[in-house]
């Protein structure tokens, strides 16, 4: 009700806000196929306008089941188009996931979403096998991930004729940059930052070491040692730091074990 008050009183003034309506009879029947009567009163997913659901397939839960923790096609300002999921296959997750805007997810294998995870404005995700999106790891916006060349070759001197599919495994806080492209076979280390757009991942990278930094097509490690700050309360703490101190060009926090173990749905 708050958002169609928004959208009303900001279009008297010329003015647009993003659609974040949710559909409620695409949610209800979306609960329903996925988890029964019990879903329709729970509720764990909410559906948003401007979304197309054309198979709702097995989704199981290893977390408590609360409301919204599922959230598919929520509009932002760069989303561009209509959000379309079609799971043939299995989705389970261990935490709360937002898909936004515009994002097309077609699963006909297996997704484990291991919570606290976001796949932001026109992401295309296509599984035909296997992909893991550990703890906290988030996908940039207009992301290609698939798992899949969809087709196969033939080498005309050997005649052979090579598998054509290998799972992705992103690792736990990860952090992958817009416009970047995921291939089969990719694997990611903990808290990993991709951080160009337009980076290329064709390959095993879980060698590197925790905290490092990679760019670039096909990527490359640049640096060691640095860590995204994911929480929103951190984030405020940081900002207000350097509007209190224009002079200063870095912050620093002591206790660093506790500045970056704190995670909400919020956050996502």
């Amino acid at each position: 009700m708050k958002n169609i008050i928004k959208r009303v009183l900001f279009s008297l003034c010329g003015l647009s806000v993003s659609n974040r309506v949710i559909n409620i009879y695409k949610t209800l029947i979306f609960n329903f196929l996925a988890f029964g009567v019990k879903g329709i009163f729970k509720t764990p997913v909410y559906v948003y306008n401007n979304t197309k659901i054309y198979r709702v397939g097995t989704i199981i839960l290893h977390c408590p089941m609360e409301r919204g923790i599922i959230r598919i096609g929520q509009l932002d300002y760069k989303s561009q188009g209509v959000t379309k999921f079609k799971n043939n296959g299995t989705i389970e997750l261990w935490g709360p996931i937002k898909i936004e805007g515009a994002t097309i997810v077609e699963n006909d294998g297996l997704i484990e979403f291991h919570g606290f995870n976001r796949i932001a404005d026109g992401c295309l995700i296509v599984v035909r096998e296997k992909l893991v999106l550990g703890e906290q790891s988030r996908i940039g916006f207009q992301s290609f991930i698939m798992d899949s060349d969809d087709h196969y070759t033939v080498d005309v001197i050997t005649k052979e004729v090579h598998r054509n599919k290998k799972e992705i495994i992103i690792g736990n806080y990860n952090w992958i940059a817009s416009r970047s492209v995921i291939k089969k076979g990719v694997r990611t280390p903990d808290y990993l930052i991709v951080a160009s757009a337009n980076a290329l991942l064709v390959k095993d990278y879980s060698e590197l070491p925790p905290y490092s930094v990679i760019g670039g097509s096909p990527v490359k490690l640049i640096k060691t040692g640095v860590r995204r700050v994911y929480e929103k309360k951190n984030e405020e703490q940081i900002d207000n730091f350097f509007k209190d101190m224009e002079n200063s060009t870095f912050f620093v926090e002591e206790d660093l074990d506790s500045f970056c173990s704190q995670k909400t749905s919020e956050d996502i």
